[in-house]
């Protein structure tokens, strides 16, 4: 800090210091990645408030979702806080309702799932104000695979138990470090776009622009990034391999990988999908699930029209990347027009929650 801000600082009454930082996390409610990782560290005091607004507002509003192949996903969300209810406890209880009608797993299938889980293999992730975060808007919250920090599972596998704090600090420290990369990747490409004489001169079509390279480019470069330090902080010889980097989602993050091996029994013969057996990776998750459109700075003050073209556009750009059309520019346009004229209101399709789906 500057010495004559300090002295400010300093000669304030504590009261006011206090009422300062209050106003100001009271601004970032709806930010829960820079109100966790940043200014809980500001004062003490603030530390326990944030840490107290977590456990009442934002530890029910998260959501642990453990996958069995293509299909099945099984949601669990806070039951009980261990211990009482306290936010100086650290471990919390989360529960499912079970199978539901949807798929046939039983217990024994659940729990064999989640003794599956560990840091090479995330068959769980974490989701963080689905239909909330960013005032609601479709693709608009956190989601990753992130660690759930001293998990522990019951016998039936329908509860789990998991330190609350550690958790959100994986889950919001990457997600404020993806902001991060994802700022520097988009001004390396306005800079190379700008000395090409590429970059429009109109804000409107520089957000198009923009939005097609958040899609192809800047939304999963900046996971890559994450996952790649994540694996560097948990082995630092290299050796551990990214199971979240599967060839399902090469397309998407564009990394090599080893061959496949040899099926150990013969694939369906109908398609891709029903001869899977693996859940999603994050990436095919994002690519579902995230919109890039909330990546534009101030999108908030763009118009409904606007936002309804961005997100058509990002959606054309989607299905040409995902669909293998590469070069295929009016497969993009096909879809972008078939998206704007399905029968579905302004406001279902800029506020809605969305899963992954396979056949997407």
């Amino acid at each position: 800090m500057v010495p004559e801000i300090a002295d400010f600082w300093g000669r304030l009454p504590l009261e006011l210091i206090e009422r300062i930082l209050d106003l100001l996390v009271d601004d970032y409610d709806l930010d829960p990645a820079y109100q966790w990782t940043t200014l809980r560290h500001t004062a003490r005091r603030q530390k326990r408030r944030i840490e107290r607004f977590f456990w009442d507002y934002w530890l029910p509003k998260l959501t642990i979702t453990l996958y069995s192949g293509p299909r099945c996903q099984i949601d669990y969300r806070l039951s009980s806080r261990v211990n009482g209810d306290s936010a100086e406890n650290s471990q919390v209880r989360f529960q499912t309702l079970g199978p539901g009608p949807s798929n046939s797993l039983n217990k024994e299938d659940i729990r064999t799932l989640w003794d599956q889980y560990s840091f090479e293999n995330r068959v769980a992730h974490l989701r963080l104000g689905e239909g909330l975060l960013n005032h609601g808007m479709t693709g608009g919250y956190i989601v990753n695979d992130t660690d759930i920090v001293d998990l522990q599972v019951e016998d039936d596998g329908f509860g789990i138990a998991f330190d609350w704090r550690r958790t959100f600090d994986a889950l919001l420290r990457e997600e404020v470090m993806m902001r991060k990369f994802q700022v520097e990747m988009a001004t390396d490409i306005k800079a190379k776009l700008a000395s090409e004489r590429r970059w429009p001169p109109f804000p409107r079509i520089q957000r198009l622009v923009l939005v097609k390279q958040f899609v192809l480019d800047i939304q999963m470069a900046k996971r890559v990034a994450v996952q790649k330090h994540r694996f560097k902080r948990h082995d630092p010889s290299g050796r551990t391999l990214i199971e979240s980097m599967t060839h399902e989602s090469r397309h998407l993050h564009k990394q090599p990988l080893p061959p496949l091996p040899p099926p150990t029994e013969p694939r369906r013969a109908c398609c891709a999908i029903c001869s899977r057996r693996t859940g999603p990776s994050i990436f095919e998750i994002v690519a579902c699930e995230e919109s890039v459109v909330l990546s534009l700075e101030d999108w908030q003050q763009l118009s409904k029209e606007e936002l309804l073209d961005l997100y058509a556009e990002a959606y054309g750009w989607n299905c040409y990347r995902c669909l293998g059309q590469k070069d295929n520019i009016e497969w993009q346009r096909t879809s972008k027009n078939d998206w704007l004229t399905v029968c579905s209101s302004t406001a279902e399709k800029l506020h809605s929650v969305r899963r992954w789906n396979p056949w997407f």
